[in-house]
């Protein structure tokens, strides 16, 4: 499946096990077979201790990663907390000091079947975070020629799970007025502030307010996950 196609086929899912099955299909086309898609932090006092929402890991892997308390010495999730953008877990490895058992953890990884190692973090406005770890089964596969194709799929992914599992408290908690759905659908076809401004005769300042209650009543970070926060709620229809 393309990148055009996934981004398309996925506006169209309303279950999350068919989105996540979706976004494999996705990947698949760049030999990712192993994903884990998980929570790195949450903002609540409930710990977190299981290790994804949805993967396609080996189980036993899963299983001795669980006994052995890896969650707290992952180095993956360590690097993914304050990570940015997408890195390869053979780039963590060289940029950390790894601990004898960290060395471990990563080789036995290896051994499980989890080859060209990819992950990525996705930071929330309220200091929550969520990572997707994903791998090859079979070695030598160098997906890391893929990384950009791999975060634009991700977060699609990410944004459109998250709306799934939230469209309700979305819907009700987020009501956008006339104005600021006028302002989001002109930013989703591609509009600058000024632009969007010119054609609704507000100023560009005016613009920019609008924009920062559409970010804060949709708990968003940027402008494109507002859109696809929008559309997948049905706050606005292009």
């Amino acid at each position: 499946m393309s990148l055009a196609n996934f981004i398309d086929e996925s506006l169209k899912l309303d279950d999350p096990e068919r989105l996540f099955s979706c976004y494999l299909g996705a990947l698949d086309e760049y030999g990712v077979d192993r994903v884990l898609y998980s929570a790195l932090r949450n903002t609540s006092d409930e710990e977190i201790n299981v290790p994804g929402i949805s993967h396609c890991y080996p189980k036993d892997w899963i299983n001795y990663y669980m006994a052995h308390d890896y969650v707290r010495l992952d180095p993956v999730c360590q690097h993914a907390i304050g990570a940015r953008a997408a890195f390869t877990w053979d780039d963590m490895m060289r940029f950390r000091d790894l601990t004898p058992a960290q060395s471990k953890l990563m080789n036995q990884g290896h051994e499980a079947g989890l080859n060209d190692g990819l992950a990525l973090a996705f930071h929330g406005p309220m200091g929550e975070v969520y990572g997707v770890g994903m791998a090859s089964s079979v070695a030598n596969r160098d997906v890391s020629r893929f990384v950009k194709e791999i975060q634009v799929l991700s977060t699609q992914f990410h944004v459109l799970y998250s709306a799934l599992h939230d469209r309700e408290r979305n819907v009700r908690g987020a009501s956008l007025t006339a104005r600021e759905r006028e302002v989001l659908k002109w930013c989703a076809v591609g509009k600058s502030n000024w632009a969007i401004g010119e054609i609704l005769a507000i100023s560009e300042h005016g613009v920019d307010f609008h924009m920062r209650n559409i970010l804060r009543k949709l708990e968003a970070d940027t402008r494109v996950t507002a859109v696809v926060k929008a559309l997948h709620a049905g706050l606005i229809v292009l």
